[in-house]
């Protein structure tokens, strides 16, 4: 298999799915050959809602040890879990500096990249970096990205374009989006139960 092959395969392991975040971005400038723009500014910044997000990381494993012997009570975890989240999230809507600067976006999300709604076309190569902070959990991620694409769209006046980003290799992360990912898909398994097996 070829580097280009792996890699296709290697992003397709990523679940994704479609969520509402809140969102900003800049682009980063060129900066001449060998030379960084900016400071390493991705992972985690430090908040009430990353410490959180490191307890929910941990609570997650032990659910899942608990759901081989005991899904019955795996699933009550969980379902308590998103309820402490819910209102942990309503508590750290204050504490958030500089929420009034992010948009509220519909975005395609996994661990590997976003796509999302934007009101700018942004060229294939252009450098970003993202602010996202996820919902409940308040968890705000910093990482920086390559835009892929950027499409046109007709069901939009205000959001015209479609903008897909690959993430950089950001191993923080992309391991708490990927838990979010896994999350989210547990809640709609969760409320949609004849989806397990297909019915």
């Amino acid at each position: 298999m070829t580097e280009p092959q792996a890699n296709i395969v290697e992003r397709r392991k990523y679940y994704r799915i479609n969520d509402v975040v809140l969102l900003r971005y800049e682009v980063i400038p060129d900066a001449p050959d060998g030379q960084q723009t900016s400071e390493d500014t991705g992972g985690l910044e430090i908040s009430t809602g990353s410490l959180l997000a490191e307890l929910d990381r941990e609570l997650n494993k032990s659910i899942n040890a608990v759901w081989r012997e005991h899904p019955m009570v795996a699933q009550a975890l969980g379902l308590l879990n998103r309820k402490v989240s819910v209102i942990a999230a309503q508590s750290l809507e204050y504490e958030e500096e500089g929420v009034h600067s992010y948009d509220s976006s519909m975005v395609n999300l996994s661990g590997c990249g976003i796509a999302f709604e934007g009101r700018h076309t942004l060229e294939p190569g252009t450098r970003l970096q993202l602010s996202i902070i996820l919902k409940p959990s308040q968890v705000t991620l910093s990482i920086a990205g390559t835009v892929v694409s950027s499409e046109e769209r007709l069901d939009s006046a205000t959001m015209p374009y479609w903008i897909r980003v690959d993430f950089d290799d950001d191993l923080q992360a992309q391991e708490q989006l990927i838990q979010h990912v896994v999350q989210k898909q547990g809640a709609l398994l969760s409320d949609n139960p004849g989806e397990e097996d297909g019915t």
